[in-house]
Order: C-alpha cells, then structure tokens, then sequence
C-alpha cells in the first residue's frame, strides 16, 4: 500500500495547472525563480511554493549558483509517468 500512496502523491502533484505550465517550461531549459515568474505572470512565493513540492516529489531538482538557484527536470515527465504507471500495474495493488 506505500507505493500505491507514494505514487498518488506524486500524481498529485502533476494534477496542478501551474505545476505542469511549470514542469512544461523546464522541459525547453533550466531556469531560475524570476524567469518562471515572468512566464508565469505570478509572484514569487506562489512559484516558490509550488517549485518545492515539485523537489520534494522528485520530478525537479535545484542547483544553486551563488544568490540564484536553478531548477531542472530531474527525467522525461513521458518516461516518468509511464514507469510509475508499470510499476502500478505490476504491483497489483487494487
């Protein structure tokens, strides 16, 4: 039952339209805070905000560069998703 939770709470986070617009601008390129927030027309807590349950999830990850931090897709979201739904499948967890 933990994959099964683990792998909703990741979905979960797919499941946000700001989430994916943000998971869809990494994919061209890593950017930094200000960059996304200008894409995005937010603020920079409510990018912030979603960029940390993205790292804590997995699917992004942080390098930092003096006073900027960079954010990066950590793998193909495609692949990703596609793993985590075999590995569903062959946990036959219903």
């Amino acid at each position: 039952m933990a994959q099964l939770e683990h792998s909703a709470r990741r979905f979960h986070v797919l499941a946000d339209p700001i989430r994916l617009r943000i998971l869809l601008l990494l994919q061209e390129q890593e950017r930094c805070v200000g960059e996304l927030c200008e894409k995005l027309k937010l603020s920079q807590p409510k990018i912030s905000y979603h960029l940390k349950l993205m790292l804590v999830s997995g699917l992004i990850c942080r390098r930092t560069e003096g006073t900027w931090c960079y954010y990066r897709l950590t793998n193909d979201i495609e692949s990703w998703v596609q793993k985590e739904c075999s590995s569903l499948l062959k946990g036959n967890l219903v």
